[in-house]
């Protein structure tokens, strides 16, 4: 993909009305331009518009192909600005953090390491001071395994391809935080 094709898509998109697809996507994701990332949704989708130019299979320059690309660049922009809103999304409802960072208050701390579905305050400060324990003899693989579980919510699988290790490995870490907590009396 060189810049060159994709700066030819862009002016092929801002004649004749083209640019109208951006907005017609934006207004299928019900984003209407009051919103505030409007502006910026619809320059990804000029941009994803450059980048199907070059992608579609057939001649873009030829006008009998014009319906057939418009067809195949909405698409394109469609589902990857729904990806960009569904990722907004998300990182919205999750929250990173982590044990070891001293930048947290002890209000946020105490919230990694109790147990929110408790109504018992003791339960919560002997669930405090177990993860407390057990995050202190955890090698850094196995910190990283307790963070995906109890803060991401991953599963075993999505462990490995965030990590970029075999699923394997992650069950080896699970092996020795699990070791590691019944050490420490947790009945797991």
């Amino acid at each position: 993909m060189t810049n060159e094709k994709i700066i030819e898509g862009l002016v092929y998109l801002s004649t004749n009305k083209r640019i109208n697809l951006v907005h017609s996507v934006l207004k299928q994701l019900h984003l209407s331009p009051t919103h505030d990332c409007y502006d910026d949704f619809f320059q990804e989708g000029c941009l994803i518009f450059g980048q199907a130019y070059t992608k579609f299979p057939d001649d873009p320059t030829n006008p009998e192909n014009e319906r057939q690309l418009m067809n195949f660049a909405f698409k394109r922009i469609y589902w990857r600005l729904l990806d960009k809103l569904h990722r907004q999304v998300w990182e919205k409802e999750h929250w990173f953090g982590s044990m070891n960072d001293e930048s947290l208050d002890e209000t946020t701390r105490n919230r990694f390491n109790s147990d929110p579905s408790s109504q018992v305050g003791f339960a919560h400060l002997e669930n405090s001071d177990f993860f407390t324990q057990l995050a202190a003899c955890c090698s850094p693989n196995e910190k990283r395994y307790l963070k995906a579980v109890l803060l991401l919510d991953l599963k075993d699988a999505e462990i490995a391809k965030k990590y970029n290790v075999s699923r394997q490995s992650v069950y080896s870490w699970k092996r020795g935080l699990i070791k590691k907590a019944r050490s420490l009396d947790c009945p797991i």
